[in-house]
C-alpha cells in the first residue's frame, strides 16, 4: 500500500502502521481516538495520521482508493476558512473525511455535469458538511411521546429516493405520520445524492434509539443493502461502476448492514442477486444472521451477465437454500420478489411472479414484494447508472394489484414495499392496501379452473394464442376478472416489450391511450396504418416493432426526458407569439418541432380544442422526421408565448457539434433510427413489390421516381463530419476491396460487421415477388453502411452490390459493439454520424414512400 509508505519514515515500521489501520476499522469511536494515538508514538504528525487512517478505510473496507489531491484540498479548505466551521470539525472524523473525498471527486459529474467552478465544488463540500451536523448529528427526535399506530395501511415505504431527509428516526416518524405498516431504508452511498447514510455512521446510542421508536410506533423497519457506493476505479461514471453493485464483492459493509439490522429490531435486510457464480458467498451472508430474528432476503435483479426470468433466479435460490442449515433456512432465509425487474428482463411479472410464488410455498420460503411500475427495458445513458428508474406504484406499467392477489390467493401473506422514485401519493396507497385487503371469494386453484374453462371459447387472435391458453398465469386472471380484463392486460404486456424508451414516455403511452377521445383515437389508428405499420401478415398477429413505432413517435417521446437545461440548447431558436397566434396549422406541411419555454398553447384538432400544453411539453416530432402533415392546429394562449425550434438543419448541426449536451439525445436515436429506417423499408419495398405484383412486372406501369434523387449530395468538408482521418482509422480498422457488380452481403444475412465507403459506390437493393430488383438507394463516398444489424441484432435489411470499384473500411462485429459501449467522446461523435446518415436515409426513403403511394392512389 503506497500511501503507508508514502507517510511512514525511515525509522517507521510499515508493518506496524498496517496492523494499527487495520485495527481502526473495527473502531466504533468515529473519530479513531486509540488509532490516533498509537500512530502519534510512533512519529507521525496529526494531518498525516488523518490522511493514513481515511485511505485505509476508503481503500480496504470500501475498496476505493482516495485522491492525495483531493485529500490535501479537502483539509486545505477545512483549515483556512475559519468560518466554515461544521466543516473544520466534522474532517477530523476519518469516515467523514472519506464521505467528503467521495462526493468531492464524484460532484463534477454527478451535480455539475462536467461544467463546474471549482468554487461551486467547494460550496458544496461546506454545505453538506453544515447539513451533516444540523440534520443528523446534531438532530433530536422525542420517541417519548410515540404511540402505535391504529390500523396502518397495509404498505411499507421505501427511501431509497429520498433526498432530503438524513436521520433515520425521521424516516421512522414519518411513516408513522403518514399511517403507513413499515419503512424500508436504504443505507448508502449516492453521488447523486448526499443524504444517505452507510451503517457505521450510526452510534450505538442512534441504534437503540431506531429501535425503541419502532417498537414505541409499531413499524415495522427492514433494511436495502448498499447498491451504488463510490464508482471505481474513476468517478466518472462512463468509466467507473458502482462499488456496492454487486453485495459478494464488498462483504464487510455488508456485514455492517446486518450487523445494524440486528441492533435495530429489522425484520429484513434486502441483497441484490447480482452473480451466479457468487452462491456460496450468498449463502455466506444468510448464515451471518443465523441465531438472530433478521431475515435475509434475496432480491432479483436485471441487467446482469444472465437474464434473471423467474426460472433462472428459483434455479439459483433453490442452490443456496439446499446448502443451507436447517434452521437457518428456516429463520434466516428469504426473497424479495421485484416485478418491475422481471420487466426489464423481458418477462411478464404476472407469469414471473405465479411461478416464484409457487416455489416459495413449495418449500415454504419467506416471500415479500417490491412493487414497482417499470416499464420494460428503458433507455438511460451516464451520469444514470441503469435503466431500473421505477415510477408511481399506482400506474399501469405493471398491474401490482393483479400480483398481490394472485400471490394471496395462493395463501402467501407478504409484505408489499412500494419502491419508486417519487413520494407516495394516496392513489399509490390504496392501490397496495386495497390489493392486501381484497376480499378473496376463491382460491388461486379455483380460479385457474375457471380461467381454463373460459379461455378455449374465448375468440383467438392477435393477443390470446394457444402459449396465453396454456399459461397459468393467464389462466387466473381470465378466471378472476374475465377475458376483456386479460385482452387489456394483454394490450398493456405488448406495450411493455419495447425498447429504448423513458419510463415517463412508456407511462404517458400507457395512460393516455386509454384516455384518448374516440375522434383521436379514429384519427391516430388511420395516422398508424398510413405511415407506421408496414402490412399486417396473413395472421393478423402484432409485430413487436409495431408497438416500439407506435410509441417511439408519439408527443416527442424521443426529446421527453432531456434536462431542461440541455433542451433549451438543442432548441436555441426562439420565437415568441402572442394570444392567438397559430404556430401551426393543421394539414400543412412543417420540417420542425417545437419546445414550449414559456407561456401556453392550445392544440385544436377540426377546430375544437382538445388540449393545453404548458412551459416543458414539446410537440411536432414527426415533423422533423417524416413528409407528413400536422395533425392538430397549435396556438398561442398566453401573451408572451416563447417557443424554442427546431428545424432538421438544426437537427443535422447537432449530430456535427459533438457537444456533451447532445450526447444523451444523439444515444436515444443512435438506439432508436435504425428501427424507423426499418420500418420504411418494410413499407417501401411493399408497395413495390405490390406494383410489380399488379402490373405484373411491366416497369412502364409502375409510377416513376427518377425525380427523386438516389444519391445525398453533400460538400466535401461534410464527409465523416466532426472525426478526423486517424480517428475514422482508429474505428475502422480494416479495409476491404470490391469490383464492380460485386455483392458485399445480402438481405437476411446475419451483421458481422459495418462499413464505410473511402472510395467508389454501391446500391442497395431488394427483390420483388418474381425476384426483379427493387432499388432502394445508391450510397457513394464518406457514407456508411451496415451498422444496423449491429445496432438492433436483427438480420440485413436489403442487399448492398457494388457500382464501382470500391474501397471500404470495415469493423467487426464485437469491436463495435465494445467502441460503442464505452461512450467515450469519440464514441458519441461517432454515433453522431451515424444518426445523420440514417436521419437523411429516413427523409429520402420517407420521400420515396409518400411518392410511391401518390402513385399507387392514381390508378
Amino acid at each position: 500500500m503506497e500511501y503507508i509508505k508514502e507517510k511512514a519514515t525511515g525509522k517507521t515500521d510499515v508493518t506496524a502502521i498496517k496492523r494499527v489501520l487495520d485495527e481502526s476499522l473495527n473502531e466504533d469511536d468515529s473519530y479513531c481516538h486509540k488509532s490516533r494515538s498509537q500512530l502519534y508514538s510512533m512519529g507521525l504528525k496529526a494531518e498525516e495520521t488523518l490522511t493514513l487512517l481515511a485511505q485505509h478505510k476508503s481503500s480496504v473496507k470500501y475498496g476505493y482508493e482516495l485522491s492525495g489531491d483531493a485529500l490535501s484540498h479537502l483539509l486545505e479548505l477545512a483549515g483556512t476558512r475559519e468560518k466554515e466551521a461544521p466543516l473544520r470539525r466534522l474532517i477530523e472524523s476519518p469516515f467523514f473525511l472519506v464521505k467528503s473525498c467521495w462526493l468531492y471527486e464524484h460532484a463534477p459529474y454527478f451535480y455539475f455535469f462536467g461544467e463546474w467552478d471549482p468554487k461551486d465544488l467547494d460550496s458544496l463540500i461546506i454545505d453538506f458538511a453544515s447539513q451533516y451536523e444540523t440534520r443528523f448529528l446534531k438532530n433530536r427526535v422525542d420517541i417519548e411521546t410515540w404511540e402505535k399506530t391504529e390500523n396502518p395501511r397495509r404498505v411499507i415505504a421505501t427511501t431509497f429516493w429520498e433526498s432530503k431527509i438524513i436521520d433515520p428516526l425521521l424516516l421512522v416518524r414519518k411513516a408513522m405520520d403518514d399511517n403507513l405498516e413499515g419503512i424500508e431504508i436504504c443505507f448508502d452511498f449516492h453521488p447523486f445524492n448526499y443524504s444517505k447514510l452507510l451503517p457505521e455512521e450510526l452510534t450505538r446510542e442512534k441504534r437503540e434509539q431506531i429501535k425503541e421508536a419502532c417498537i414505541r410506533s409499531g413499524t415495522k423497519i427492514d433494511i436495502h443493502s448498499p447498491i451504488v457506493g463510490p464508482y471505481t476505479p474513476s468517478p466518472d461514471p462512463s468509466k467507473g461502476k458502482q462499488r456496492f453493485f454487486d453485495p459478494t464483492r464488498c462483504i464487510e459493509v455488508q456485514h455492517d448492514v446486518i450487523e445494524l439490522a440486528k441492533d435495530i429490531g429489522a425484520g429484513s435486510v434486502v441483497f441484490h442477486f447480482i452473480d451466479s457464480a457468487n452462491l456460496k458467498k450468498i449463502a455466506g451472508l444468510i448464515e451471518k444472521a443465523g441465531g438472530s430474528d433478521v431475515r435475509i432476503t434475496i432480491e432479483n435483479y436485471c441487467q446482469t451477465k444472465q437474464c434473471q426470468n423467474s426460472d433462472m433466479f428459483i434455479a439459483c435460490m433453490d442452490e443456496i437454500f439446499h446448502s443451507l442449515p436447517k434452521e437457518v433456512r428456516e429463520k434466516n432465509f428469504g426473497l424479495t420478489l421485484d416485478v418491475g425487474h422481471l420487466n426489464i428482463e423481458g418477462q411478464d411479472p404476472l407469469v414471473g411472479a405465479e411461478k416464484i410464488g409457487t416455489w416459495c410455498l413449495a418449500n415454504g420460503i419467506y416471500l415479500r414484494m417490491h412493487a414497482t411500475d417499470n416499464y420494460g427495458n428503458l433507455l438511460f445513458s451516464p451520469p444514470a447508472f441503469s435503466a431500473d428508474v421505477h415510477s408511481n406504484v399506482s400506474g399501469r406499467g405493471v398491474n401490482n394489484a393483479l400480483i398481490i392477489k394472485l400471490l394471496r390467493s395462493m395463501g402467501i401473506k407478504f409484505d408489499t414495499v412500494a419502491e419508486q422514485i417519487q413520494p407516495l401519493t394516496p392513489e399509490d396507497v390504496a392501490t397496495i392496501h386495497n390489493a392486501q385487503t381484497y376480499p378473496l371469494a376463491k382460491t388461486y386453484e379455483s380460479f385457474v379452473k375457471e380461467g381454463k374453462e373460459r379461455l378455449p371459447v374465448a375468440e383467438s387472435g392477435a393477443l390470446i394464442g394457444p402459449e396465453i391458453v396454456k399459461e397459468k398465469a393467464y389462466q387466473f386472471l381470465a378466471g378472476m376478472e374475465g377475458i376483456t380484463s386479460l385482452r387489456e392486460y394483454l394490450v398493456y404486456r405488448k406495450i411493455q416489450e419495447k425498447k429504448n424508451l423513458s419510463v415517463d414516455e412508456a407511462k404517458r403511452i400507457s395512460q393516455e391511450f386509454i384516455k384518448m377521445p374516440q375522434k383521436l383515437r379514429a384519427d391516430l389508428t388511420t395516422y398508424i396504418d398510413d405511415l407506421l405499420l408496414p402490412i399486417q401478415s396473413e395472421n393478423g398477429a402484432i409485430q413487436k416493432n409495431v408497438l416500439d413505432m407506435v410509441c417511439q413517435n408519439i408527443a416527442g417521446a424521443v426529446f421527453g426526458t432531456i434536462s431542461n437545461e440541455h433542451l433549451n440548447r438543442i432548441f436555441d431558436r426562439e420565437r415568441v407569439y402572442q394570444k392567438g397566434d397559430t404556430i401551426c396549422e393543421q394539414n400543412s406541411v412543417g420540417h420542425e418541432m417545437y419546445y414550449l419555454k414559456e407561456g401556453e398553447v392550445a392544440v385544436y384538432v377540426n377546430a375544437s380544442r382538445v388540449a393545453l400544453l404548458g412551459p416543458g411539453e414539446i410537440f411536432g416530432e414527426m415533423s422533423l422526421f417524416y413528409n407528413i402533415n400536422k395533425s392538430a392546429t397549435i396556438k398561442a394562449s398566453g401573451e408572451k408565448t416563447k417557443v424554442g425550434v427546431l428545424t432538421r438543419k438544426g437537427l443535422e448541426n447537432l449530430f456535427k457539434s459533438g457537444q456533451p449536451y447532445a450526447h444523451d439525445l444523439i444515444y436515444r436515436l443512435y438506439n432508436i433510427l435504425p428501427e424507423r429506417l426499418r420500418n420504411l423499408n418494410d413499407k417501401y419495398k411493399t408497395a413495390i413489390r405490390t406494383l410489380h405484383l399488379i402490373f405484373d412486372g411491366n416497369e412502364k406501369r409502375i409510377p416513376s421516381l427518377a425525380h427523386i434523387t438516389m444519391d445525398i449530395k453533400r460538400e466535401e468538408a461534410d464527409l465523416f463530419p466532426n472525426l478526423s482521418q486517424d480517428e475514422a482509422t482508429s474505428i475502422y480498422q480494416e479495409i476491404k476491396v470490391f469490383d464492380t457488380d460485386q455483392s458485399v452481403f445480402s438481405e437476411g444475412d446475419q451483421g458481422d460487421g459495418a462499413y464505410f465507403i473511402i472510395e467508389g459506390k454501391v446500391k442497395v437493393i431488394t427483390q420483388s415477388h418474381d425476384f426483379k430488383e427493387i432499388l432502394l438507394g445508391e450510397l457513394g463516398e464518406g457514407e456508411i453502411f451496415g451498422e444496423m444489424a449491429l445496432i438492433d441484432a436483427k438480420s440485413r435489411s436489403a442487399s448492398v452490390v457494388t457500382l464501382a470499384p470500391c474501397k471500404m473500411a470495415f469493423i467487426a462485429k464485437k469491436p463495435f459493439n465494445e467502441f460503442i459501449e464505452a461512450r467515450s467522446d469519440l464514441a458519441f461523435r461517432f454515433m453522431g454520424f451515424t444518426c445523420l446518415s440514417l436521419f437523411r436515409h429516413i427523409l429520402r426513403l420517407d420521400r420515396l414512400y409518400s411518392d410511391i403511394k401518390k402513385g399507387i392512389n392514381g390508378f
